[in-house]
């Protein structure tokens, strides 16, 4: 639910296990402000564009790893 949406994102950041995931946010009462505001990675509208999202992250990631 939402109040814990936030709680997750802030236990993976007091467990140092924040920049291991990438977290995703959506559905019917959520808005890319709320996901900003709790600190997640993207705003999805629904399940495709979070697929979306989530292959462009992992690919971002891949190509950082890469290079670096």
């Amino acid at each position: 639910t939402m109040p814990y949406m936030k709680v997750v994102i802030d236990t993976l950041k007091e467990k140092g296990l924040r920049d291991d995931y990438i977290v995703l946010v959506g559905g019917a009462p959520l808005n890319e402000e709320f996901g900003k505001a709790i600190g997640a990675d993207a705003y999805c509208r629904d399940a495709a564009v979070a697929v979306e999202t989530a292959k462009e992250f992992i690919a971002r990631k891949h190509n950082q790893m890469a290079a670096g």
